[in-house]
């Protein structure tokens, strides 16, 4: 097999694609969308789907679930029960969740400059680098083909009263001049409220009709330039900064969670990077070094009035994060076998400020430095048409290389600490014939404690413990895929094991909290996807089934965690330019922590969105639907239910 045509056929695809290919991470070097290992969404089906947002995107892939952080107005995922901070969160192959904690807000990123997002579960390339035990979200931009295109989307949202509730707006303006191509995009969207269904009956802290303190705004700028040479070799340069903010909806509920007055000022994000690839006749090198900065703010007022600082519980924050770091890549053909070696540096900083309440003078409390590093390797072996070999390994190494806290108690316990771990997989592909194929795979999987795990107080509840030791994951997978005309098929069985794993427990000597490694989890699961398509109808959806068991202690579990999972969805060409789609959501078996520290779980819920679509000429399509078409009473996240009924209208003008 001839894998430097192989290397070749792919930069001419780069060529003419419209997806940022410099920023993917692939298992095979082959398309992802024929990969056994990787998953991607498209820019079309995530416009089909009306999904605004990554999350809203993210929640219609089997095995991810989505989850709120009500408390902090945070909404998340996971991937076949692991939480996002276990979850390597990429833009273009940058890794950018948070250095402090190691989340990320999915709902502050917009989709409209999106070209697709490729998701790994479970095995996936060691050349991401470290910290992606429960799996991997690379969200990859988009770039030209043409001497100019672009597209330019208006749309509004009403809520189930008539009242204009969210405004959302983009532009994307892209020039490919032979070898040289720019894309600029722009996205805003500005949330005043939005209503809660009809089913809710009211609080003291809540009332019916409108959600208080639901207010949002986000915008987002970016620009990428790059050059492509004959031969398909690329460099780009990149650019995007991003602002938000958001106010705190009060717990409906205080037996779920307390009322809290909080507000976020700003929730900013800023990065650059320059990448590139040489090609070769049967090997090629890439490259990429880059920046991303995060700040953000929080504001504890004393009451609701969201005035006045007055009590001795309330604050104002901010931090100040970034990461900085670089990945080389080189993949090279010999005979049979496609060798790929990587290396990855990554260096991390948080800094926290308390801000005083009445001259806003900062005060730096805390300063943590972490730098990680990781080597990788991986082989394809072709055995023959239908049968390959892959096995992989990575040797990552975090290394703590500063602690500041003005915080003096337990200071005797933060001392400095290196961890490191070598990551083995392997797995075996069979391809019986053109249109199937079958997977077996084993991979051990590493989290290195975030600084947030090891450090945090967490307002005086927690003792810190920095000798914590790495999270183990050993993951495996048997896969199968049919394609039987228009109808496509695959089916995913798995199980993991997960040892080491960090909780919450009592801390003998002083009564408080601590993180400990005392905990063995078991995930099973299954999914099973399907779709079929014809020029005038497309139909599909998935279905997951997920058992997280805490082997340790079964009285504590995972939340957030859907034991069984539905998404269906269907469209119709009805000819003259309309078309209709529809889809559902299904949702059971989540478990969520309440107040007391006791388990419950939450209700389970359907919910039904509906759209017209009128392509009035190729360049414009107009748009009008509902959402959660019931009016459903949702609540990801007990005492922090989500929009009741919502009418939308989009339109949008492609060039």
């Amino acid at each position: 097999m001839q894998k430097h045509v192989l290397l070749l056929s792919l930069a001419a695809s780069a060529v003419l694609a419209d997806t940022f290919t410099l920023g993917q991470v692939n298992v095979l070097n082959t398309p992802i969308e024929e990969s056994p290992f990787e998953q991607t969404m498209t820019a079309q089906t995530i416009a089909q789907q009306n999904s605004e947002s990554v999350a809203d995107a993210l929640d219609n892939i089997s095995g991810i679930s989505l989850g709120m952080m009500g408390a902090r107005n945070e909404t998340t995922v996971s991937i076949r029960g692991f939480d996002a901070r276990r979850v390597g969160v990429f833009i273009d192959g940058i890794p950018v969740y948070v250095p402090y904690d190691g989340n990320f807000d999915y709902d502050r990123f917009l989709t409209a400059d999106i070209a697709q997002i490729d998701v790994a579960k479970g095995y996936s390339s060691v050349a991401y680098g470290a910290n992606t035990m429960g799996g991997v979200v690379n969200i990859i931009s988009k770039k030209p083909t043409k001497a100019l295109e672009g597209e330019v989307k208006a749309g509004m949202v009403l809520d189930s009263d008539g009242d204009l509730s969210r405004r959302v707006a983009s532009i994307n303006i892209g020039t490919r001049q032979d070898h040289i191509y720019a894309q600029l995009g722009a996205v805003y969207s500005d949330q005043n409220h939005y209503r809660l269904s009809d089913d809710y009956a009211g609080s003291a802290s809540q009332p019916a009709g409108k959600r208080l303190r639901s207010e949002a705004e986000d915008y987002k700028v970016s620009f990428k330039t790059g050059y492509i040479a004959d031969d398909g070799s690329e460099i780009a340069l990149g650019y995007s900064n991003q602002n938000g903010q958001k106010q705190q909806p009060p717990s409906t509920n205080p037996v779920y969670n307390t009322v809290r007055y909080w507000d976020w000022p700003y929730w900013d994000k800023e990065s650059i990077f320059v990448t590139g690839q040489k090609n070769f006749s049967n090997s090629y090198l890439k490259a990429m070094a880059y920046y991303d900065k995060f700040e953000n703010s929080l504001y504890n007022y004393n009451n609701a009035n969201f005035q006045t600082f007055t009590g001795g519980s309330s604050f104002k924050s901010k931090y100040d994060d970034y990461s900085a770091g670089a990945r080389m890549e080189y993949g090279v053909e010999l005979d049979n076998n496609f060798l790929t070696a990587s290396a990855n540096y990554k260096k991390d900083v948080h800094d926290g400020y308390d801000i005083s309440k009445t001259t806003g003078a900062e005060t730096l409390t805390e300063n943590y430095e972490d730098h990680t590093v990781s080597f990788g390797l991986e082989d394809v072996y072709t055995l023959s048409s239908q049968w390959q070999i892959l096995g992989g390994i990575s040797y990552d190494r975090r290394t703590a290389d500063k602690i500041y806290d003005t915080n003096t108690a337990y200071l005797d316990m933060l001392a400095l600490k290196t961890q490191s771990a070598f990551n083995p997989e392997a797995a075996l592909v069979y391809s019986p014939d053109s249109t199937s194929k079958i997977r077996a795979s084993v991979s051990h999987k590493t989290y290195l404690p975030s600084m947030k795990d090891r450090y945090s107080r967490r307002l005086g509840t927690s003792v810190p413990n920095a000798e914590l030791e790495n999270e183990i994951a050993t993951h495996y997978e048997l896969s199968y895929q049919k394609q039987l005309g228009s109808v496509s098929t695959r089916l995913n069985g798995y199980f993991t094991r997960v040892e080491d794993a960090i909780q919450s427990v009592t801390h003998a000597p002083t009564g408080l909290l601590q993180n400990q490694n005392v905990g063995t989890f078991d995930h099973r699961g299954v999914e099973l996807e399907v779709q079929y398509k014809t020029d005038t109808l497309e139909a599909g959806g998935n279905y997951a089934y997920i058992n997280v068991k805490n082997k340790t202690d079964e009285s504590v579990k995972r939340t957030d965690v859907p034991k069984h999972q539905i998404f269906a969805y269907v469209q119709s060409d009805l000819g003259a330019g309309f078309s209709i789609y529809g889809d559902m959501k299904f949702r059971k078996g989540t478990y969520d922590q309440i107040q007391n520290g006791s388990y419950v779980i939450s209700p389970t819920f359907t919910t039904f969105d509906l759209k017209a679509v009128y392509k009035a000429t190729d360049a414009i399509t107009a748009e009008a639907g509902v959402k959660n078409l019931t009016d459903k009473f949702v609540q990801y996240d007990l005492g922090f239910p989500v929009a009741g009924r919502e009418f939308f209208a989009n339109l949008i003008y492609k060039f």
